[in-house]
């Protein structure tokens, strides 16, 4: 029973470490991207938006709603809390299979070194997906621009409900 729990967590954790939106690059090709980052916004009051990042301004944040499609706009003042995933991460998930089998060549010390394994290989895949998030602590709005589809702004002759 134990060892199926086991084998489902592991498969939990390899298809979830799996998941990222197509339109981010990879980073190799981050200074190449066409497109916004995608981002996470929490309001203060009501739930959360997400989608990518269009523009940025001193006041509002241009995002393109990933479930209607379209552009809204959120003010500074009402963000609580933003996450915004700027590249596709390496993935690292196969090192998990890999690393609990390669333990059994050491024969009974195996029941000593598969959970250092698994300590170690859980943890690299984690830090992986980790490593191209910015949360609000540790990026400014001024920064968050960079991370936009039109850092300077949306161009006057783009309308914004033409944007996809």
């Amino acid at each position: 029973m134990k060892t199926k729990i086991f084998i489902l967590g592991l498969i939990v954790i390899m298809v979830s470490s799996c998941i990222s939106k197509k339109y981010l690059p990879t980073s190799k090709k981050i200074d190449v991207n066409e497109y916004g980052s995608f981002i996470i916004i929490r309001y203060k009051k009501t739930s959360r938006t997400s989608g990518e990042l269009i523009a940025v301004d001193s006041s509002t944040i241009v995002v393109l709603a990933e479930k209607t499609k379209k552009c809204m706009s959120v003010f500074v003042r009402d963000v609580d809390y933003f996450s915004l995933r700027f590249a596709n991460p390496r993935n690292y998930g196969w090192t998990i299979p890999i690393y609990i089998i390669l333990p059994f060549i050491h024969g009974s010390f195996s029941v000593l070194t598969i959970p250092i394994h698994l300590i170690t290989t859980i943890s690299l895949t984690a830090t992986g997906e980790s490593s191209v998030i910015y949360t609000n602590k540790e990026i400014s709005y001024e920064k968050l621009r960079m991370f936009a589809r039109f850092p300077q702004g949306i161009p006057q002759e783009i309308d914004q409900t033409s944007i996809k």
